[in-house]
């Protein structure tokens, strides 16, 4: 089972992801990939600024995101997941869905880069976007996000 080490401490009342949620969703993550011993990650909310910074020095692309994910070898933790809720909130609200589902497909999309799934290759993401689809489905979160 996933667990998680979650920061929510940019984000005011509303803003936060319930831990119930945030259970579920890692819950149902734990299922598709069939991972049976406890893993932890770590998952983080960061300034436009910060993110944007990350985005530049690890992918080299200068522009905010709305989702990063570093695999931390030789420690203890799977790794981290880190979410700008302003670029989260700016996609909902074009795509006209709630925040916290954009949210949760954000963190499922996270943990699959996490577990090494990728969507740079078109098998790649077919692969991947088929478990993202199969998480979000099970979470009656609208898998088209």
């Amino acid at each position: 089972m996933i667990v998680a080490e979650l920061n929510q401490s940019l984000l005011r009342g509303g803003q936060r992801v319930p831990l119930r949620l945030l259970q579920q969703v890692l819950k149902e993550c734990s299922r598709v990939l069939n991972v049976r011993k406890s893993e932890s990650i770590s998952i983080g909310f960061i300034s436009s600024v910060q993110m944007k910074r990350l985005n530049r020095e690890w992918r080299g692309k200068d522009r905010i995101t709305d989702v990063l994910s570093f695999q931390l070898d030789g420690t203890q933790m799977k790794g981290e997941v880190l979410l700008n809720y302003a670029q989260a909130k700016r996609q909902a609200q074009e795509m006209n869905h709630r925040v916290r589902d954009e949210i949760c497909f954000l963190i499922v999309h996270g943990v699959l880069h996490l577990y090494g799934h990728d969507h740079e290759k078109k098998t790649d993401a077919q692969k991947m976007f088929f478990l993202q689809e199969q998480i979000l489905t099970a979470l009656d979160i609208d898998s088209r996000l």
